[in-house]
């Protein structure tokens, strides 16, 4: 079939971005002034007196209402002479859940309830859950697993964040995976799901970032994203279910990336990342500049699939931990499949997004393995293991620029030793000399060091900064302190210095943010977005080399 696209606007070049493989003879709009759009020739809507039985029309736009009523009254059938867009959109799914299926969803928590809330279409029998002790949840009753005899009657949305044992159970009753099941990021992950997001989405923010065409993280259990995860919280594909790529030639990669080039920034969070700093959502603007395409190869590797680590701070986690057992056997497998698929192609890498870099065998294997010598390694570590010794061992056969950053929270013993549990003052400062020696000599072409604000450590960012100075430290960054599950919501408001909005800070930080020395050319408030330094923004290729590059000057060259 041929198509003629109806609208030349936005949406229509959205909707050409995605589904470029269509064969479009020409646009139709009476209202657009150019002779082409997006390369094709565009003509008036007289044009449509000429559609021949194998053209069909593609109705593009945010409101159709004038558009249908034209075609109606040409004597055009929704259906057999023209579709909407959104009519191609379940194309790029690669399942469908089966309509004669009931839906259920197992688990009660704290995803489950935002599934609802935020899904308001999906509508369930009931719901699972083996712990759960109320009779109803949502008004809907809770079973357990035991209780269900006829499986084949329902498709299973897996509503927990940890779901490996529940999906082992379901295979185990012979289920089949997007047959029988999946789990919730894969439903909201479907690609024409947040294709509608972004592609009906009118706002426009006056930036230009790349990341998410050059960028991946590989993170626990193997799954993927394409900017920092603390900014964007939609998966990709699994590695363990696409070679790399398909993964990175997915069409769900290829959405995501939409939500950049077109300017809405659709699944980013406005309130986290920086760059949003004095960016107002505007209304859509006609802009004609290109899409760009994808890499060939993700050129920023971002590795956090390890959470062993050598200190139990209290923002993280209530214990130490070190993979073991199955947890450990997977770790194994990312790895192998990062020095065998991923490495070679890695322009940029920055290890470790989880745990601690030194203390993680697999971490080791990463950047010890023959072909990890990227131009650019970015070295993120609580620097108690940063020694002379460990050093040697990381960069020895190394050529490329190594840039460090080291999560401190506090400028005394006691805070440290408190929050970072398991850590020592002591031996840090004296990691920290080392740093900035290495610093002082090029060894490293970049060192920053971290300060998580919380209430038990607000007060001691003026002398943190005052420490970085001493340091010579190219940069001091300060980041609000985020729940990851670590707290209850009533303790994470005792623990958080913002306001319930969490952008305000309370009036005792706002002191603080108000000294003097607090405006030193070093200091960072990264996602502290109130008395934020406005930073002039150009095109952001990457975000960690953007954030790098304020203060370390031009180290991606």
């Amino acid at each position: 079939m041929r198509y003629i696209i109806y609208g030349a606007n936005r949406v229509a070049k959205d909707f050409l971005y995605i589904f470029d493989e269509l064969d479009i003879v020409c646009v139709v709009d009476d209202e657009w002034d150019g002779k082409t759009f997006e390369g094709y020739p565009v003509f008036r809507e007289d044009h449509f007196r000429e559609k021949t039985a194998d053209e069909q029309i593609i109705l593009c736009d945010f409101k159709k209402e004038t558009k249908i009523s034209r075609l109606n009254q040409a004597g055009f059938v929704y259906g057999t002479d023209y579709l909407y867009e959104e009519d191609f959109f379940t194309q790029l799914d690669s399942f469908q859940i089966p309509k004669d299926r009931k839906l259920v969803m197992w688990g009660t928590g704290a995803i489950a309830k935002w599934f609802h809330e935020q899904y308001e279409n999906y509508c369930f029998e009931f719901y699972i859950d083996s712990y759960n002790r109320a009779e109803n949840f949502y008004g809907k009753d809770i079973k357990k697993p035991r209780e269900i005899r006829n499986w084949e009657e329902y498709f299973v949305i897996i509503g927990v964040e940890k779901d490996r044992e529940i999906k082992e159970n379901l295979r185990d009753l012979g289920l089949k995976e997007y047959v029988d099941f999946a789990g919730y990021q894969s439903i909201t992950g479907m690609p024409s799901e947040l294709l509608r997001k972004t592609i009906f989405d009118s706002s426009y923010y006056d930036l230009k970032c790349n990341t998410m065409q050059n960028h991946l993280e590989i993170l626990r259990d193997g799954h993927t994203r394409c900017c920092c995860t603390t900014f964007v919280r939609q998966n990709l594909d699994n590695i363990f279910e696409k070679d790399p790529h398909a993964l990175w030639h997915s069409n769900l990669h290829k959405v995501m990336c939409l939500s950049t080039e077109n300017r809405t920034f659709s699944f980013c969070d406005k309130n986290l990342c920086p760059l949003f700093v004095a960016k107002e959502k505007e209304e859509i603007k006609k802009f004609e500049e290109p899409y760009h395409k994808i890499t060939e190869h993700p050129k920023t590797l971002v590795l956090g699939y390890d959470s062993s680590c050598n200190l139990s701070c209290s923002t993280c986690r209530k214990e130490l931990h070190f993979a073991e057992g199955t947890e450990q056997k997977m770790v194994n497998q990312i790895t192998k499949k990062v020095q065998e698929e991923y490495l070679a192609n890695c322009n940029f890498l920055v290890l470790a997004g989880d745990g601690e870099v030194f203390a993680s065998p697999d971490y080791r294997k990463i950047y010890e393995a023959q072909n990890c010598n990227p131009n650019y390694i970015r070295l993120l570590s609580n620097g108690i293991l940063f020694t002379p010794g460990n050093w040697e061992k990381f960069i020895r056969g190394k050529t490329g620029k190594v840039m460090l950053t080291v999560s401190v929270d506090a400028a005394t013993k006691k805070t440290y030793e408190h929050i970072r549990r398991n850590g020592n003052f002591d031996v840090l400062q004296k990691n920290m000399e080392f740093a900035a020696d290495l610093r002082k000599r090029g060894e490293l072409s970049y060192f920053r060091m971290n300060f998580v604000v919380q209430r038990e450590n607000y007060q001691e960012m003026i002398p943190f900064v005052r420490w970085g100075e001493r340091l010579n430290a190219d940069e001091v960054f300060f980041t609000k302190i985020l729940n990851w599950g670590t707290y209850t919501s009533e303790e994470f408001s005792q623990v958080s210095m913002m306001e319930a909005d969490q952008i305000t800070p309370k009036p005792e930080l706002k002191e603080v943010l108000a000294h003097p020395v607090m405006q030193s050319k070093i200091v960072d408030l990264g996602t502290i977005q109130f008395a934020h330094k406005i930073d002039d923004i150009g095109i952001v290729e990457n975000y960690y080399m953007w954030e790098l590059e304020k203060r370390g000057g031009k180290l991606f060259t």
